[in-house]
């Protein structure tokens, strides 16, 4: 069953009869973490249709609810991988899917830890695609609408995950989007907008209001079209680790001046004047890549950014091996 059929399901989670269902198996909306179910039909379906789903599509929905996105997910591609944390949720879930075979459920956090998503959900992707007969033909869509108190680690960490994502389409706080499509020199410009950018092309479908939404959240909210791209920006990238070493130096200080940034990363690392005259090396480096020393990092396009992290690359991998002479 694809798209054009779904129109005429019978999807019984509007706002009286979610309620009631939560009521009667006594679970309790849980705030902290972030749970808001979309009640608007309308948008369920919406998603479905961004999400271009086919028989070569493996979906992946985080933060599943009671269910509803997930069987739309299940009659449009070919196999669905749902995560829920709340286990009273988990089990209204699997009810709600108990008639389909394309699911593989997983009553989890989807983050082992902030900076990783849960190694078993990463290695049953894994292990379905690769099992199957044209696996090069299979690519991994994210759908979900994302509990917004995890949003930010979640898609940065999926971002950087070695499963062949294509698109993500997700709803997010305002201000997340906002974050994430915020141009240099701007209030919201950081760590987020940089990874978003290194990784894909992240572009708005629909703007929502509160009330689509139950609980009603305090914040608008928006659908977002991430379009993976990992070679455009991210292949010039010569040290990752290194990148993201720098990206965090830079930017867990934002008032810092971008050398006084360099200048603890390297002392964090180890490195001292005894060996090598530190400023004046980073203020080559800083210069040679057409950055004022005393601008800050909220001042630096990607492209900058990638220079300088490859410049500090060389940099590192000069005093390593001086130091294992």
């Amino acid at each position: 069953m694809f798209f054009e059929d779904i129109i005429t399901l019978d999807i019984p989670h509007t706002k009286s009869m979610l309620k009631a269902l939560l009521e009667e198996r006594g679970v309790r909306v849980k705030k902290q973490w972030g749970q808001n179910f979309l009640i608007d039909q309308n948008l369920l379906q919406f998603i479905v249709k961004a999400a271009e789903l086919g028989s070569n599509d493996v979906v992946l929905e985080i933060g599943t609810g009671t269910g509803s996105l997930t069987r739309l997910l299940t009659q449009n591609a070919r196999h669905v991988f749902a995560v829920e944390l709340d286990r009273r949720l988990f089990e209204i879930m699997k009810e709600t899917l108990k008639d389909y075979n394309n699911v593989t459920t997983f009553n989890k956090d989807i983050l082992k830890s902030k900076h990783h998503i849960h190694p078993l959900i990463v290695e049953s992707i894994t292990d379905y695609i690769q099992s199957a007969p044209s696996p090069e033909n299979l690519s991994v869509k994210v759908v979900s609408n994302l509990p917004y108190y995890i949003s930010t680690p979640v898609i940065i960490d999926l971002l950087q995950e070695v499963l062949p994502i294509k698109t993500m389409i997700v709803m997010l706080q305002k201000d997340t989007t906002d974050r994430m499509k915020a141009i240099p020199g701007t209030r919201n410009y950081g760590v987020l907008s940089i990874m978003a950018k290194l990784f894909a092309d992240v572009k708005v479908l629909k703007k929502l209001p509160p009330d689509v939404f139950w609980p009603v959240p305090l914040v608008d909210s928006a659908i977002v079209k991430m379009t993976i791209n990992r070679h455009r920006y991210a292949d010039r990238v010569r040290d990752y680790q290194d990148f993201q070493n720098v990206i965090h130096a830079i930017y867990v200080s934002r008032r810092k001046t971008l050398l006084n940034s360099l200048l603890s990363f390297c002392s964090g690392l180890g490195i001292n004047n005894k060996s090598r005259n530190i400023r004046n090396d980073l203020i080559t480096i800083v210069e040679r890549t057409d950055i004022r020393p005393e601008s800050r990092g909220e001042e630096l396009d990607l492209e900058k950014l990638i220079d300088l992290s490859n410049g500090i690359t060389e940099y590192l991998n000069t005093w390593r091996q001086s130091v294992q002479r």
